[in-house]
């Protein structure tokens, strides 16, 4: 598919209209130049385009091709994906997106981020970040752009915010809160199961061992690639026969999201950065976690247990063994939960916080896109009261405290 352009001059899709970028307007030099391509062009990108990710001033696991093209393949969206060259041609940023509303009202380009992919950062070079940043923003013509699911405290976000005031846009932030991650302690601290079971007068440890009266019980950890592959089937299968799958979203309750799944665990895993963690008694699965390393951060992306033997939180001991594990990779140096606020169980067990929202950049003017905000503020603000209403009703429930 033709690429669009929107570097020297940009394009408003819908009216048709074409104008010159807020950047290009004020003389400020740019030498950085973004297309819209189509997925079928994106693959051929190949190893440039993860070449980037592995450069990329923040690392983002859902933005590397071996897991966002599986994700267009079977999650029945329709994104393009916005690439940005320097003047020498390099790719310096990238990101998938789509043309929305937003709320509803105003015409926006927005990010593509969706419910197997919690996090929005555009892959951006470190070493081109304000370039390829400001190149981007210019994506959204006279709309706006929309960045859900963002770190609102990285580097990627800074840069974000001072392209829109370059560019007299207006940026707003929706929805902003704080998600459970892990940075690698400090040599010589004590470790996380120590700090649980202090703070928790023993019950971990109480419940561990009455595991234990039930057969042997082994920690398992693998990154062989066949291996990996074996015991995500056995989570598919585990998942499913929990809430999740009585709920319909467990992952193999439909074939898109099974196929996305087993394509994106089969990809990473050829790269050694896929990493199954599971608790075992008597060889039998009781609780078992999938994650990705991408860069300098391990992302835990899913987690099912046998609610069986819920009364020994195998979810939670899970999850207090994995960053032994994942720490043991020594160029990993967070750990990214995503997890959604408030969740009942990891915010308990990890202490540090990752701040997500999502970020607008408005038009330099218009009052659609104030409405269009407004409406977007009203719409979180429901969801947020919905989300935090159920995260209390269900935090005694321990077979929701175990999953994530």
């Amino acid at each position: 598919m033709a690429g669009i352009g929107v570097g020297s001059r940009y394009l408003d899709q819908r009216a048709g209209r074409v104008g010159t970028p807020a950047a290009a307007s004020q003389g400020i030099a740019r030498r950085d130049h973004a297309v819209l391509i189509g997925p079928e062009t994106a693959t051929a990108l190949g190893i440039e385009w993860g070449r980037l990710a592995g450069h990329a001033v923040e690392d983002n696991l859902f933005f590397h091709p071996d897991v966002m093209l599986p994700a267009i393949g079977h999650l029945g969206e329709d994104p393009r994906i916005a690439v940005v060259r320097d003047a020498r041609g390099r790719l310096t940023g990238l990101a998938p997106v789509v043309m929305t509303r937003l709320g509803r009202i105003a015409p926006a380009v927005s990010i593509w981020s969706h419910d197997y992919g919690p996090l929005g950062v555009p892959l951006i070079d470190r070493r081109d970040v304000d370039g390829a940043v400001s190149a981007m923003v210019d994506i959204a013509g006279k709309g706006s752009l929309i960045v859900p699911d963002l770190t609102l405290e990285g580097p990627v976000a800074a840069a974000l915010t001072a392209a829109a005031e370059r560019s007299r846009r207006p940026v707003a932030i929706v929805g902003g809160h704080l998600r459970a991650m892990l940075l690698r302690p400090q040599a010589g601290t004590v470790d996380l199961r120590a700090n649980s079971l202090r703070r928790r007068g023993g019950r971990v440890a109480r419940q561990m061992r009455r595991l234990a009266d039930l057969g042997t019980v082994t920690i398992e950890t693998t990154a062989e690639p066949d291996c990996v592959r074996a015991r995500f089937e056995e989570f598919l299968t585990l998942e499913a026969a929990g809430w999740k799958g009585r709920s319909g979203t467990a992952l193999a309750s439909a074939s898109a999201t099974a196929g996305f799944a087993r394509e994106m665990v089969f990809n990473r895993s050829e790269e050694g950065a896929a990493r199954i963690d599971s608790i075992r008694v008597a060889e039998h699965p009781i609780a078992i976690l999938v994650s990705f390393v991408a860069g300098a951060t391990a992302f835990t992306w899913k987690i099912a247990f046998d609610e069986g033997f819920r009364r020994f939180s195998p979810g939670a001991q899970l999850m207090l063994e994995a960053p032994r594990s994942l720490f043991s990779d020594p160029n990993v140096a967070r750990i990214d939960s995503c997890a959604a606020a408030d969740h009942p169980m990891i915010d308990h067990l990890w202490k540090d916080r990752l701040a997500v929202g999502t970020l607008v950049i408005g038009p330099p003017s218009g009052a659609i896109h104030r409405l269009g905000l407004a409406v977007l503020r009203a719409e979180v603000g429901v969801r947020d009261t919905a989300r935090r209403l159920r995260s209390r009703l269900f935090a005694g429930r321990k077979h929701r405290e175990a999953g994530l």
